[in-house]
């Protein structure tokens, strides 16, 4: 049965919490935002995704920095498959966060949730000790979602500001009607910023993360973290994942 647990109303959200077969939803304009379930950690979603591009680089990860932490929901999959990294997240809406800490388990997660403006973040001097930087930004609309800035050659330097010199970026994007603009843009300012760019696609909802270093990327690097999931439901969906490289 699916049951509503609480609604938050902030200004920058209303959020529906709903519980469903064990698991937790946080509701944003009609779509998922955040998901915990207490068996299942994979979700086929692009929180998967996200989490496979971390598994692109050439050695576990020791800091991670998120802009968008939602729900936790990709801290929790990367804390699974790298326990000795830190986390940094950046979160506009401190209510998120509570909802987070109350129903996701925010709290037993290595992470600093910095509730501040993504933009106004990165607006300051960059410090570059990360070895991913992760950007998850979109913003809800009543009839769909949407980026609250260009993802251009810019902002592209701008994330690569914060990570280590053999570091790497990755970055959601939603694919299909109305979003292929901005999706062509963010691959040609990848492209432009990094030696390397591979596209990993979930398979469920209409997603891609742009993955972006300037060493190589080798796509079969996720293959080799199948065994590490704990149940077939995560192992099925892990091996959906797809990879193309773009550079």
């Amino acid at each position: 049965m699916r049951r509503r647990l609480e609604i938050m109303e902030s200004p920058h959200n209303r959020v529906e919490v709903w519980a469903e077969d064990g698991g937790i939803e946080f509701v944003v304009a009609g779509a998922t935002h955040a998901t915990w379930h207490p068996e299942h950690l994979l979700t086929g979603y692009a929180w998967d995704a996200l989490t496979a591009a971390v598994c692109l680089g050439e050695r576990p990860p020791e800091r991670i920095l998120l802009l968008g932490l939602g729900g936790g929901t990709a801290v929790r999959q990367l804390h699974h498959l790298f326990p000795e990294a830190v986390f940094t997240g950046v979160e506009i809406d401190p209510g998120m966060v509570r909802l987070a800490r109350t129903h996701m388990g925010l709290d037993r997660l290595p992470v600093e949730a910095v509730c501040e403006d993504a933009f106004a973040f990165l607006a300051r001097r960059p410090r570059p000790e990360f070895d991913w930087v992760i950007d998850d930004l979109y913003l809800a609309r009543e009839a769909d979602v949407e980026r609250p800035a260009r993802p251009d050659a810019d902002y592209v330097a701008r994330l690569r500001a914060w990570a280590r010199p053999d570091g790497g970026v990755a970055m959601n994007l939603v694919r299909g009607t109305g979003h292929r603009t901005v999706q062509s843009q963010a691959r040609a300012a990848m492209r432009s910023g990094f030696g390397a760019v591979v596209g990993i696609t979930p398979p469920l909802g209409l997603n891609e993360t742009l993955v972006g270093r300037a060493a190589p990327l080798r796509a079969r690097r996720i293959r080799a973290f199948a065994d590490r999931w704990p149940t077939d439901h995560d192992r099925a969906r892990w091996s959906d994942l797809r990879a193309n490289r773009l550079r």
